[in-house]
């Protein structure tokens, strides 16, 4: 009967070893296109399905490193950050110390006082949450010493005196309008209110708890060895991101290993407050308002079937993204070394797969030649508004282009002088004359036209 019993473990362990094998080549297959199209530079994909669990790196650390990347690879996550800052305020009303009501400047400093729309309602934390405060996406005395560091020299001061001049144009509730102020702020509120900072708190009530190492705000000696390149889309080294303040926004870190533990604790909650707090975030607090608008839990977007659970992140050179489903008991964490949103539709599509879809390798079109003494025509600086100027540049024989307080990406051609974007969905078309001079630059994005008239 022992032999039996040992011959049926057995078994059982070889059919989960083929099975996690399964998953491995599915996720493979799903994945090739997307290094070998140089969509992105390297990737770590870890999933979840029942009791099988898989991470697998692909690419390479950087055009230097050849290394593939692995489940300790370490990336910025981006706005999944808000995530965090969501089971984090559900923590903190576990704990008694807030409600979803609690108006955010009952939490700020006596000297600073949040303006009011007329005789609206306070701002509430869980407006801050759901992103339907009434504040805008950045705060507009974002002013960055370095604009590919955007967050590093944002500090308190400058925050307080935002808050305290800001008119807001929607009352709290009105309208759901991401922003990372919002979550930014939920952040430094929670963490002020236990007199520490968020990057400690995140580690305190979260990290810690689900054994999380190398999920933190700021990185030790060794972790930052473990920190993949940052590119744009294209390939093109970038840079990393700091964050002084606001970091609840956008400014964790993690590794793939360390997120699937924060899957599963999405899928099974631990049996504790932690878990508490992780089952309130996961309950849809507030219904959509526009056409286009996702139902919203703490920090997390339900998608439309109402069961997954998902968020993307985009920093200057990574793209993250997580998709969570109990009713399947399944998850996908995917983090890139490259900013493109094409990791949301590589993610989107093993999510479908582990509920059952099959699902095909996707297919790259190939990115036309333009030869780089026809890109330099286009480098210079194009005003499209007071105070916002596209800045062109070639390098690496790739053009470049930089807005104002925002990231530079890589674009692609279609023509010699129409280019695309991948990290968004915009095109920009280049207006030369007969002397082969650009003028202008005309930005087509959400149906919209603007043009930018060369300054420089």
């Amino acid at each position: 009967m022992k032999d039996f019993i040992f011959l049926t473990l057995s078994l059982l362990c070889l059919s989960g070893v083929a099975q996690a094998d399964d998953l491995a080549d599915k996720v493979d297959r799903l994945a090739a296109p997307y290094v070998e199209s140089k969509t992105v530079v390297g990737m770590t994909i870890g999933v979840i399905q029942g009791e099988n669990k898989v991470v697998r790196g692909y690419g390479r650390l950087s055009a230097k490193d050849s290394k593939v990347p692995d489940g300790k690879t370490i990336y910025e996550i981006g706005s999944i950050s808000k995530v965090f800052t969501g089971i984090l305020l559900a923590d903190a009303m576990v704990e008694g110390r807030v409600s979803l009501v609690t108006p955010a400047d009952e939490l700020l400093p006596d000297s600073v006082k949040m303006p009011r729309r007329e005789e609206s309602s306070p701002i509430r934390l869980w407006h801050l949450s759901t992103h339907t405060s009434g504040l805008p996406r950045l705060p507009d005395n974002l002013a960055p010493a370095d604009p590919e560091n955007p967050y590093a020299d944002y500090n308190g001061q400058q925050l307080a005196q935002f808050l305290q001049k800001f008119q807001p144009r929607k009352r709290p509730g009105e309208e759901m309008s991401y922003s990372n102020l919002g979550a930014g702020l939920l952040g430094e509120l929670l963490a002020s209110q236990q007199k520490t900072d968020y990057g400690s708190l995140l580690e305190q009530e979260i990290a810690q708890p689900l054994k999380m190492a190398d999920t933190r705000v700021a990185l030790d000696q060794s972790q930052k060895q473990r920190l993949a390149t940052p590119h744009v889309a294209g390939g093109t080294v970038s840079r990393n991101w700091d964050f002084l303040k606001l970091a609840g926004a956008g400014g964790i870190r993690s590794d793939a290993d360390d997120m699937l533990k924060f899957a599963e604790a999405q899928l099974h909650p631990p049996k504790n407050d932690l878990g508490t707090a992780i089952n309130i975030a996961w309950q849809v607090h507030q219904q959509p308002i526009g056409e286009n608008d996702f139902a919203m839990g703490l920090g997390w977007h339900v998608a439309r079937d109402g069961a997954t659970r998902w968020h993307n992140g985009q920093t200057g050179g990574y793209h993250a993204a997580i998709f969570v489903n109990r009713k399947v008991d399944a998850a996908v964490v995917i983090l890139a070394n490259t900013a493109t949103h094409d990791i949301d539709t590589l993610a989107e599509q093993i999510m479908r797969m582990l509920a059952g879809s099959s699902e095909q390798p996707r297919k790259f079109a190939e990115v036309l030649e333009v030869s780089p003494e026809k890109m330099k025509r286009y480098v210079g600086k194009y005003q499209i508004v007071p105070g916002a100027v596209f800045t062109v540049t070639v390098k690496d024989d790739q053009l470049l282009v930089g807005l104002t307080g925002q990231p530079t990406f890589r674009v692609f051609p279609r023509s010699e002088t129409e280019w695309y974007y991948k990290v968004v969905e915009a095109t920009l078309t280049f207006q030369v004359d007969k002397s082969g001079k650009c003028n202008s630059v005309v930005l087509h994005q959400n149906g919209i036209k603007q043009t930018a008239k060369r300054i420089e």
